[in-house]
């Protein structure tokens, strides 16, 4: 899916998540006894919305640090019940395979973020000399560095003509 349907895909799911939560404030007056659950419901949509509001940002190149992304493993228990055995089964048949792309899309971009993250640190350390230095300093680190070095060949066959 290009960039265009992936930020159109989550447009709809967060504009789908407003009427919701507009529904859930309707049925907490119209059910106090179950305002709570309710409630949570709409906190839940709140955090999913900021979440998919994050990558859209980010995919349009208006990313302005970094946000809070509230994917399925970052919820707690009592979240995720409310989300599997509440919200999910509400939904419609389309709405669910919707919510299920627009969850993996999520999943991947947080993904993606945390690694790019540390690509940028490990480059930026190794373009630092003092980094280097500290580095080369600390065995736990010399040994994942190593154990990554002698794990692809290309860089093991390198490093022993760097120490012929």
């Amino acid at each position: 899916m290009d960039v265009e349907s992936q930020i159109r895909l989550m447009r709809n799911v967060i504009g789908r998540k407003y009427m919701e939560m507009d529904d859930f404030i309707e049925k907490c007056v119209v059910s106090p006894e179950d305002a709570e659950i309710y409630e949570a419901l709409i906190e839940l949509l709140k955090n999913d919305v900021r979440g998919y509001k994050a990558i859209i940002e980010s995919l349009e190149g208006n990313d302005s640090g970094e946000k809070q992304l509230y994917d399925i493993a970052s919820l707690s228990e009592r979240e995720v019940g409310l989300y599997n055995d509440i919200y999910l089964p509400l939904l419609s048949e389309n709405d669910f395979e919707d919510e299920r792309q627009a969850m993996q899309f999520k999943s991947n971009f947080k993904t993606d973020s945390e690694l790019s993250k540390y690509v940028k640190a490990g480059r930026a350390a190794l373009d630092s000399p003092l980094l280097i230095t500290l580095m080369a300093r600390n065995s736990d680190i010399a040994a994942s560095i190593g154990k990554l070095v002698l794990s692809e060949p290309e860089l093991a066959s390198a490093l022993e003509d760097e120490t012929l």
